[in-house]
Parts: C-alpha cells; sequence; structure tokens
C-alpha cells in the first residue's frame, strides 16, 4: 500500500518489533506508537488491526473499544476504511453471501467485528468504507490458517475432522491490498472482498502440502467426536482461568469443517477490481515458503560420530551408529528442540510419581532404575527426576546410545546425575544377566509394547532388581479405540498390543520369580486420552521453545520448568484437575484412565521372608 500513490503514509504499530518489520518493507514510512498521534491530520485513514484469538472479552475489548478509540482520535472530515471480516455472516447462510446478506454472527469474533461496523456506521461526518474480507493468505504469514495446517503436515498429522469437501474461501493478500487501495479513493457503504472461487478445502489443503513438498492430509475424523473433545477443553481452559481462546475449539473446528462461499460482485462493479491470484498459483508458493522460512527441521538433533558422555558408568561408552534410528519410542528428537509435551503427559508425569512412591514405600526401595527409558510422547527419560531430586539414586537404561546421551546432557543441565547403562537393541535375549549396579526398584512407563517380546523385558528388570518390579502399561479405553483407527492408525500396527494385558504380565512375571502385590489405574484426567500436545496440534505455533515465554505458548505444557524450579505451582495446577478423580466412581474408571500398574515383589519377599528386610549393599 505504500507503494500505491504518492501520499506519506504513518503507520501505528504497538511494538519496537512490528517497527522493525514495517521498516524492513517500508523503509521512508513514519511510525507512531499512539492512536492520538496516529491520526493527527491524516486524510485517509486504514483500520486494519485485531485479531480473531482471544475470549469474547478480549475480542470485544479490541475490536469494539479499538475502533471506538480510532474514531474518537482521526480528523472530523478523514475518510475511514474498516477492515472486518466474512465472520459476520456466521454459518446458516444461503451462500455465497454479499454484501446485503443480513449478518448473523456465530464466534465472538464475529459478533465483535460486527458490533465494530456498527460504530464505523453510525459515525458523524467524513466518509467511510467497510470491507468483509475472506481469509487472507499469502508469503510472510507465519500465524495464518495455511501456516498451522503445514506445521500439523510437518509433525506427521494426517487425518483432519470432516470429509473435505467443505468450501473455504480465500484471499491473497495481494488482491486484498489491491481492493483496499480502491476503497481508499472511492465507494461508501459493506463490500465483501474475496478470492476468484471458493474451493474444498482438501484441494485447498492438497495444494500447499504440494508446495511444500509434504504428504497431502486425509479426512475422515468424525467432527462431532472432535466437537465433543473441543467442548472438554474449552471447559477446561475456562475453569483454570486462561485468557485468550482455548487451542482446541468450536470456533477453529467450524472453520475447518463448515460450508461457505462468497460474492464480491459489489467491490466489481463499484471499485472496478477483480481478484486475479488463483488458488493454484498462490497457495503452493505460500507452501513453498513455509518450507523454506518456518516450518521446523526434521530431527534437527545430530549426534557426534563419537559421542564421549560426561562422568557415566561401564558401559555406556559402547559405540553405536551416529546414522541409525531411534530404537523404539516415538520420535523423540523434536522434543529437545521444541519440549512442548501436552497438558496429558505433564498430568501423567505427576500421576505416575504418585504410583512410583507409593511402590517405593511398599518395597523399602532407596534406589529406581528406569528401564527402558523411552515410552509415550514428551521429553524422554525424566520420569524419575522427581525421585532423583528427593534423594533417591536414579540408574536409567536405554537401547538407543544417541537418545541415552541426549537424555543424560538433559539431567545434567538439571544439576542431577543419573547412573546410565546402554544395552543392545530391542531383543532382550542380547541384554546382559546383571549391570554393574544393582538396583531396589526397577520400572517401565508405556514402553512395553515397543517390544515384540515384552516379557522378557520384565524378565530382564527382575534380574536387575532386588526388591521390585513396576509394570506400567497404557490402558485399553474408548480413546484409544479412536487413536488406533485413525490419527495413529500406522503407529499402532507396529506396536505389541498384548503387552497391555496385566494378567499376562502377572503369569510372565511368575516365571521370573516375581508375584503381583499391587495393582491399579491411575492418570484419568478430565480430557480425553489423545497423545498429542494440542499447542503442536491445533495452536500455529513458530517452532520457538517454551522457555522464551512467548505470549502465543499459553496452552504449550513442559515438565522442564517444574523441574527447574521456574514453575513451581504447575504440581498444584495439575493437582486441582486431579481433584475429579477422587469423586469418579470405580465402575467408569476402567472406560477412562489412560494408564494401569502392577507392582511385583520376589515370590520369598512377599510371602514375608527375611530376604525382603535384609539391607542392601552394593
Amino acid at each position: 500500500m505504500a507503494a500505491a500513490g504518492d501520499r506519506p503514509l504513518r503507520v501505528l504499530v504497538r511494538s519496537e518489533a512490528a517497527a522493525a518489520k514495517v521498516r524492513a518493507v517500508a523503509p521512508g514510512v513514519e511510525i507512531v506508537f499512539d492512536v492520538a498521534e496516529g491520526a493527527r491530520g491524516c486524510g485517509l485513514v486504514y483500520h486494519l488491526a485485531g485479531t480473531y484469538r482471544g475470549s469474547p472479552e478480549e475480542l470485544h475489548a479490541m475490536h469494539v473499544g479499538g475502533t471506538a478509540a480510532l474514531l474518537a482520535a482521526i480528523e472530523p472530515d478523514a475518510r475511514l476504511v474498516f477492515l472486518s471480516s466474512t465472520s459476520v455472516y456466521g454459518w446458516d447462510q444461503a451462500w455465497p453471501a454479499d454484501h446485503a446478506t443480513p449478518p448473523a454472527p456465530s464466534s465472538a469474533y464475529g459478533r465483535a467485528k460486527l458490533a465494530a461496523e456498527e460504530l464505523v456506521a453510525a459515525r458523524v461526518g467524513g466518509t467511510s468504507a467497510i470491507a468483509r474480507s475472506t481469509i487472507v493468505y499469502g508469503p510472510g504469514d507465519a500465524d495464518g490458517m495455511l501456516a498451522r495446517v503445514a506445521r500439523l503436515l510437518s509433525r506427521h498429522v494426517r487425518w483432519f475432522p470432516g470429509d473435505g469437501l467443505n468450501r473455504v474461501h480465500l484471499i491473497h493478500v495481494d488482491d486484498l491490498v489491491a481492493a483496499l487501495v480502491a476503497l481508499g479513493e472511492h465507494g461508501d457503504g459493506v463490500f465483501v472482498l474475496g478470492g476468484p472461487t471458493a474451493s474444498p478445502i482438501r484441494r485447498i489443503l492438497g495444494l500447499l502440502a504440494d508446495g511444500a513438498g509434504l504428504p497431502h492430509p486425509k479426512f475422515g475424523v468424525p467432527a462431532e467426536a472432535v466437537r465433543g473433545a473441543a467442548r472438554a477443553v474449552e471447559g477446561l481452559w475456562s475453569r483454570t482461568g486462561r485468557s485468550g481462546e482455548a487451542p482446541l475449539n468450536q470456533h477453529s473446528l467450524d472453520v475447518a469443517t463448515r460450508d461457505r462461499a462468497y460474492s464480491s460482485a459489489r467491490a466489481t462493479d463499484v471499485l472496478g477490481w477483480t481478484p486475479l491470484v488463483a488458488l493454484e498459483d498462490g497457495v503452493p508458493a505460500v507452501g513453498a515458503w513455509l518450507a523454506a522460512n518456518v516450518l521446523p527441521i526434521v530431527n534437527p538433533i545430530k549426534p557426534a560420530k563419537a559421542p564421549k558422555p560426561v562422568r557415566t558408568v561401564p558401559g555406556f561408552e559402547a559405540g553405536h551408529d551416529p546414522d541409525a534410528p531411534a530404537a523404539g519410542g516415538f520420535d523423540w528428537r523434536g522434543y529437545f528442540v521444541d519440549p512442548d509435551e501436552g497438558l496429558g503427559t505433564v498430568y501423567e508425569r505427576f500421576a505416575l510419581d504418585k504410583v512410583l512412591e507409593s511402590a517405593i514405600a511398599a518395597t523399602g526401595a532407596t534406589s529406581v532404575l528406569h528401564a527402558p527409558l523411552f515410552g509415550m510422547m514428551g521429553i524422554p527419560g525424566l520420569d524419575a527426576v522427581f525421585l532423583a531430586q528427593r534423594g533417591m539414586r536414579v540408574g536409567l537404561l536405554d537401547v538407543d546410545g544417541e537418545r541415552l546421551e541426549a537424555v543424560h546432557n538433559q539431567w545434567l543441565g538439571l544439576g542431577l546425575e543419573p547412573e546410565v547403562h546402554l544395552v543392545d537393541g530391542l531383543d532382550p535375549a542380547g541384554w546382559p544377566d546383571t549391570l554393574p549396579l544393582r538396583y531396589d526398584l526397577a520400572f517401565s512407563f508405556a514402553a512395553l509394547w515397543w517390544f515384540e517380546d515384552p516379557w522378557a523385558v520384565q524378565a530382564a528388570l527382575a534380574r536387575w532388581a532386588d526388591k521390585g518390579v513396576l509394570t506400567c502399561v497404557p490402558n485399553r479405553n474408548v480413546f484409544m479405540r479412536m487413536r488406533a483407527r485413525l490419527w495413529h492408525k500406522d503407529l499402532f500396527e507396529r506396536l505389541n498390543e498384548d503387552a497391555l494385558d496385566a494378567k499376562a504380565a502377572t503369569r510372565a512375571a511368575a516365571e521370573s520369580g516375581l508375584k503381583a502385590v499391587d495393582t491399579g489405574l491411575f492418570d484419568i484426567p478430565p480430557f480425553p486420552d489423545t497423545s498429542v500436545p494440542l499447542a503442536k496440534l491445533l495452536r500455529a505455533r513458530k517452532g520457538k521453545q517454551v522457555a522464551e515465554g512467548e505470549d502465543d505458548q499459553a496452552w504449550a505444557w513442559s515438565i522442564l520448568p517444574f523441574l527447574t524450579g521456574d514453575d513451581p505451582g504447575m504440581e498444584d495446577r495439575v493437582a486441582r484437575l486431579s481433584r475429579w478423580e477422587r469423586f469418579l466412581p470405580g465402575v467408569i474408571q476402567p472406560a477412562l484412565a489412560h494408564h494401569r500398574y502392577v507392582l511385583f515383589t520376589p515370590e520369598a519377599e512377599a510371602a514375608g521372608d527375611a530376604v525382603g528386610a535384609a539391607t542392601h549393599t552394593q
């Protein structure tokens, strides 16, 4: 717009960072930070500010309050062009909607925009135009709808809600700017601004994937099932007192699954404007830009060719192939760059800690071995940090040298030094009968189903632990079945669900001289088990670390700030969420619990043999 004419241009910004971006693209532009100063003496004012994310109160304050402040500041005879949104039409319309279609907003954003429009329409003096734009896209937008989808695809999210046939109407930023420049010259009232055509979201996202070099998304996740989860997340968001918009919400689901289309005929007739950028040209170009500038690097951690771990026990120095893929578990490397684990993972870490404390009390253990240290989502190898911080001697065992080194360094960064053990591969038949150090209690968490023979893993733990073995596995429930059928289908084809059978675990343990002394369900939060961090799934994120404290990380959860002491209140927040478990009827717990555990002790010890009371020495 700065290049559209010879008028001097003044830009109102809210931060130095925003000012720097403006200077980079328009060096000669005047920049101001105060609305009164910005409006003073201007004959043409463009009101383009305002986010579409936030709580209803925040959106009203920004759009309605902000517009009122601007109207009070501009010159009485100035021309005003107000950028509104087609969100004012809501969803229940006879498409395509145009400038004469009665608004019927169905979202807080749409209602806020319509209220701001009413202020502009009631303005006395000067001339005004209202531009209702469809979703804007283009290179340089790292936060919009296409950027969020590209991030999901780059993180291997393949399944999307709905059938993909609902139409979405986009407008390229170049076309929008051309229309706004024309509106700066003439035209009163309402104008709808959309791209050349609305198109099925399946086609749009396919074009995006082609441009970014990513696999095409798949559709078929029942929208109503996602809507139920969205309601639960919105309720949780509200109850925890968080500001802004919940990361999974019904409005976002509507945007992804509802049909809409718009007509820009009045803009063409009055302004002589026609959108020129076709989807097949604009969307792949955005995908290419995102791939080059925004999308996270896949597996960015590259191990040294000759790793030299610091102060490790014998066995860790064993060489490993630095180019080999990680053995067992999810792709863990990205969590060392972006530690967002999701609320579900943080919740289960605290729940597991209570189970471990109970097992320690039952066995009298003073040392614990976490083996294998990988399992489900999140940064691997941190489940025993709580114990180490309370003075417990902790060992970590893994089958992948690169991962073990990364976990070990993570512990060192927390001021702790665990004992580490590297064993060979996913076949326990090749594991040693003994480790260089002995442990009272050995435990695994969501790791056994990565093994073809999970009970051989359990038998190895029985060899390495003197007082007990704690086996923790995911619990089969309705959400697990949904994951297996929908968004984690490929993953579940590789997992061994036989490892989830507590009775089979007990039978196998008996062959190792172990007896089950306690079992139960745990990790029963008031939200479904998706095993996908919501911030990574639904909030467009820039790949920045949570530690940077960015505002858009509001729903990012990681255990690290609690372990480092930077967020001591995290445990209390999780405890408030877990209160509902006390009132949950036992009969429905199996349908909702995310995990179950079985504690085994040696047969003689379980029977009260004196061996169980003997003092353990290394």
